[in-house]
């Protein structure tokens, strides 16, 4: 049976212990929405980094960027019980946030602001290599999927990433297919190490397209000058095959600071139309990486 915690559930059992002259004495569940929320394997930005300027004869407005207003309570939905050492979770955060946008090409920034309210998701395998007097009551993480970014509003959500691969120095340092899959940490994360030739592919899903192009991608990263930039599909920024629908952006690497993730991030063409239409629609996917 799955059961529900919020990551604050052992601070409160403490205070509450406290306050009857007791001291606490944590609980398996404890330990682990604990490690949750404090180990760099299971943090991620919530996509509100600047980037560079658009390209008015694509569609793309002249400035866009998120600008994060609120964290909802993360949850721990713990999927079988942790007594037997290995425990499975879906660790979920709301972010509330705008879109601030001006598609209105006067080199003067007037943005309007729409509706972000997104739904982060990662299912994380957490083992019990210790005892409770070793930090976290012994416990540690030891898998993780990608965290999803899906929309949490009444919005439909259309545009959805379908897979990533990440090359350094053209070789292939990882890959996903599903936000389903696990990865071993730290072993199966994709490294990065500062000033190497990086490469992230990413494909795609609209489920009813209308603008052309019906979307725009993007990565966030380790990158320079920005923390995103647009990914392209016309045969350059090191994408190999033009129009054969996977995106890319090539770049050294500038900057490994935290939050240590890469991410591909889509945005429906229609998002970007107008600045006024509650009609916000983007999905994401975001691996941490280990930085060397």
């Amino acid at each position: 049976m799955k059961r529900s915690i919020a990551l604050t559930a052992s601070a409160a059992l403490a205070v509450a212990l406290a306050g009857c002259g007791q001291d606490p004495e944590p609980t398996d569940e404890d330990y682990i929405t604990d490690l949750v929320a404090a180990s760099p394997y299971t943090q991620d930005g919530s996509l509100d980094g600047q980037g560079g300027g658009g390209q008015d004869d694509v569609g793309l407005p002249e400035a866009w960027w998120r600008e994060l207003t609120g964290l909802g309570q993360p949850t721990v939905v713990f999927e079988n019980d942790p007594a037997t050492g290995v425990c499975t979770l879906t660790v979920n955060r709301p972010l509330i946030a705008e879109l601030n946008i001006d598609v209105v090409w006067d080199g003067q920034l007037t943005p309007g602001t729409k509706d972000i309210d997104v739904l982060r998701t990662r299912r994380v395998v957490v083992v019990k290599t210790g005892d409770s007097s070793d930090p976290y009551g012994g416990w540690a993480v030891s898998a993780v999927t990608p965290a999803e970014f899906v929309l949490n509003s009444d919005i439909e959500q259309e545009v959805f990433i379908q897979s990533m691969a990440f090359y350094m120095s053209d070789s292939l340092i990882w890959e996903c297919g599903s936000p389903e899959d696990f990865y071993a940490v730290p072993g199966d994360l994709p490294v990065v190490q500062f000033g190497s030739l990086c490469r992230l592919e990413a494909t795609v899903l609209h489920t009813n397209p209308v603008e052309t192009p019906p979307y725009f991608v993007y990565v966030h990263g380790p990158l320079p000058a920005w923390q995103r930039h647009l990914m392209y599909d016309n045969g350059t920024m090191g994408d190999l095959v033009a129009d054969d629908g996977i995106y890319t952006y090539e770049w050294y690497a500038e900057d490994t600071i935290d939050p240590r993730v890469i991410a591909a991030d889509v945005i429906d063409a229609d998002t970007f139309a107008d600045q006024t239409e509650q009609d916000y629609d983007s999905g994401a996917w975001s691996i941490p990486y280990v930085g060397i």
